[in-house]
This record gives structure tokens, sequence and C-alpha cells, in this order.
């Protein structure tokens, strides 16, 4: 009977957590990196690529609003409410959040023949989606709520989606010339990259519909109605609840999973001399990204649930700042409520977050170039099954490189009418930078944060001697 607001207070607590990750990291030159976005960046100039690691996160949403003091987290695995973060108090109809991170490497990029291009990276990634969470709920749950049910009100949730999870995996890409002009001024290239999957641990909640209504700030839910379909992996309290996602690996479920990438790219480089001239004026490229699923064993908590005209005492689950949120769920109720669910299931089946890429490079002058990219999420976040889903984003790029190092500038405005400015740095084979750097640097109110490093190593090609090109 508790399992429906067990589900919003899982909610928040997930909240605690560190997606869309290396955003506006893009070059001239192709890497190892960017084959995870798009498998035909494996056609390169270079003997081998070698990516060692690299590292990305992000976090966003409309649901709190973080303080500089958060990146303490890095070093203590501690947040608390209202010193390092704070509820956004927005007045948005519906609560939404999302939180992503990317570990990627070892990963080799390499070619045959000087025709044929495989790459081989190997990763891991933590993701989180909440989504459809009604204002007024959210307002009742956690601790420090704002909405403590002073007066009667009537409360109603609607198509309410919650996936997490964590796994590792193993792609295999390949990718060749589709089609080379005589002249070299116009090449397309495609690509395609299997994905082999291990799914280390899952927890999602659904609730398409359900109603309660509060009365006289006394702390209980009335007369709730509705169903919750609610799926956890084996020990799920041990990461999912938690403020380290990386606990996974102790309460691991290996379940093997296969997904999918495929991308063109097409180069355009119209040449006006007899001398062959290299790189691009204009590089256009298309990709869908994260196709597939991975099932997961489930708990003997995993199941469907039904609530009819029943009391729930919400305000025993908050506001004990001594206790996390899943301490509190699984050790008080989850053994007498959901010990024996209707409909219960053995496997869980979670969708990656499959994704449209559109990106657009162009070279405005020897030094300087512009990119655009569009990010469109192909995954509707709904109560009927667990996906996660990136939030489409549209980002524009500048960018200034000599040599070994680049400079750029990242702008981007997702569907959430958010925008934010970040900045990059490339020297020689390390990277770093942040989406949103400068939103982190100039407030205290931060609705995003991303960041990512990392480094690689490029083995050029050998230079070869030029001898008369031509006789004048």
């Amino acid at each position: 009977m508790k399992p429906l607001l067990l589900s919003l207070i899982f909610a928040l607590a997930v909240t605690n957590a560190p997606a869309q990750a290396f955003m506006g990291l893009y070059g001239t030159d192709n890497n190892a990196t960017l084959v995870r976005e798009n498998p035909a960046f494996a056609v390169h100039e270079d003997r081998t690529q070698i990516t060692f690691s690299s590292f990305g996160a992000e976090v966003g949403g409309n649901t709190i609003l973080f303080k500089k003091s958060i990146f303490s987290f890095l070093f203590t695995g501690k947040a608390e409410m209202d010193k390092d973060y704070f509820r956004n108090q927005n007045d948005k109809p519906s609560r939404f959040f999302w939180a992503n991170m990317e570990y990627c490497g070892p990963g080799v990029s390499f070619r045959v023949k000087k025709r044929y291009f495989f790459a081989i990276n190997s990763g891991m990634r933590y993701l989180v989606n909440s989504d459809n969470l009604d204002r007024g709920v959210a307002d009742l749950l956690g601790v420090h709520a704002l909405n403590n049910g002073d007066s009667q009100g009537n409360h109603n949730i609607k198509n309410y989606a919650l996936t997490g999870q964590v796994f590792s995996e193993l792609n295999l890409s390949y990718a060749g010339f589709l089609y080379e002009s005589t002249n070299d001024e116009y090449k397309l290239i495609g690509g395609a990259t299997v994905k082999l999957l291990n799914g280390i641990a899952a927890a999602g909640i659904g609730i398409p519909s359900a109603s309660f209504k509060t009365y006289n700030n006394d702390g209980i839910a009335y007369d709730v109605q509705g169903t919750a379909n609610v799926a956890f992996t084996p020990n799920a309290q041990k990461w999912a609840l938690t403020n380290s996602p990386l606990r996974a690996l102790t309460a691991a479920t290996n379940n093997i999973g296969v997904g999918a990438d495929v991308g063109l790219i097409y180069y355009m480089n119209p040449n006006e001399t007899i001398v062959p001239k290299g790189g691009y004026v204009s590089r256009f490229s298309a990709s869908v990204t994260d196709i597939g699923s991975i099932s997961y064993s489930s708990s003997a908590t995993s199941g469907s649930y039904s609530v009819n005209d029943t009391n729930i005492n919400y305000r025993g689950l908050r506001n004990i700042e001594k206790q996390t949120f899943g301490t509190r769920i699984f050790n008080d109720f989850v053994g007498d409520s959901l010990a024996s669910p209707s409909g219960s299931i053995k496997k869980i089946k979670v969708y990656l977050p499959t994704a449209l890429h559109l990106n657009a490079d162009f070279k405005i002058e020897s030094r300087f170039f512009l990119n655009a990219n569009l990010l469109l999420n192909l995954r509707k976040a709904s109560a009927d099954y667990y996906s996660n889903h990136y939030v489409s984003t549209l980002t524009v790029t500048p960018r200034y490189a000599i040599k070994n190092f680049s400079v750029s500038m990242p702008f981007s405005f997702n569907d959430q009418m958010q925008g934010y400015l970040g900045a990059i740095v490339c020297y020689g084979p390390v990277f770093i930078g942040s989406g949103s750097l400068f939103q982190i640097a100039a407030s205290n109110s931060i609705n995003n944060i991303n960041f990512f490093m990392g480094a690689q190593m490029r083995l050029r090609p050998k230079k070869q001697k030029v001898k008369d090109m031509m006789m004048m």
C-alpha cells in the first residue's frame, strides 16, 4: 500500500547523485572519443588513435538548484539540503531531473590498408531520469518540505516515470568510405557500432495515474488511489538511494544486453587549385546512438501495486536528516509492504537513451571554425516502461584552433527552455571543459552542472616527400 509514496520519495532521493556529457567537444581532426557519438568518426588520417581515459558528467533539471559548495561532493561524497543545494521554486507545473556520468577508456581506433577503419572502446555509464512529477506533490516530500498540507489539497500524478541504471560497455566499430569524388573534394563515410552491454544494476518506478488529498498539516495522504510499477535489481539499496552510484559495483547483477550505433559523415572540400588541399570546408554528420536495451534480473520487491482509498503517513518518511531516504524506505517499508507484490516480475527491461545526433562543422577561416550540434531525444518518458533518455539540446560552438591548441565556447539551449555557456581547452593530448562553466562561475543558483576531461594520443602518419607534383 505504501509503494506510491515510496515511489515519489525515491524521486527526490536520487537527486543526491552526481549526462549529455562532452558538450561541444568537436574538433577538426576526428578522434576516438567522438566514435561514441558517431561510429563514422573512426575514419581518420592517423595511423592509430588511443584514448587513455575520459570522464564526463552532467546533472540538470528544474527540481533543485545547486550552490557552488556542491563541488565538495567530489571529495566528501556528501551533499546537504539548503547548504549545497535547495529546492527550485519555479512555477512550472511539473518537475523533472536527470543525471548522467560517463567514463570512457581505454579505447583505440586504427586503420587497415588505408581503407578499412576499426575502433574498440570501453566504458561505464550511470544514468538517472525523473519525469512528470507534479509540483504540488514534489513540494510535499523530502527534507524541509515547502508544502505542509495546511489547507485542503487535491493532488494528482500522471505518467510519472523514474529510471536509473549502471552498466559497462564494450563497443566494436567499423567505418569506411561509401563515396569519394575523383578529386577528393567530396566524401561520404558510413560507420556502425555493436555494443556489448553488461548491466550492473537498475531501478525504476512508473505511476500511470494516482491521486490523494491532504488536510490540516497532519502529514497524512488521504484516500490514496492509483497504481504503481516498481522494479529493482537485487540489493538496489546499496547504490540507487545513496550518494555513491559506484556502490553498484559491489552488488552487480551482471546481465548482458546488446545495442548499436549507426552514423554517416559527409565532407565538402571544393578545390580550385591543382595542388591537393587537406582538411575540409564543411562537414555534416548524422547518427543514431544507443539502440537497444538491457534485461536485468529483478528482486522480489519488483511488481505492480494498486492502492484504493488508503491513508499513508508520508511525513514519517521525511525530515529525518541523519538518515537517507533510501535507508528509511528499504529498512522500514520494503519488508512489510513489497514482500508479496501483485503481478511480480523476474526480469526488468531497461531501454538505452536512444538519440539522433545532427552535426555541422564549418571552416570560417584557416583557424576559426563554427560547429552546430542537435541532440534529439528519441525515447519518450513513460510510466509504462523503463527507459533512460537525454534532453534534446541545440549547441552552437565557435572554435579557434592552432597546431596542437584549441579553445571553444559552446552555447547550449535545451527543450526545457534552459540555456548555458561553457568553455573547452584542448592542448596536445589533453582536453578539459564544461558546457555550463559561466553559469557555475557567475551564479549561486545553478540548474545545470556539466564538466568533462580526458587524454588521448594520436600516432600521425609518416610524412611523405613531395617530388615535382607537376611540370610547368
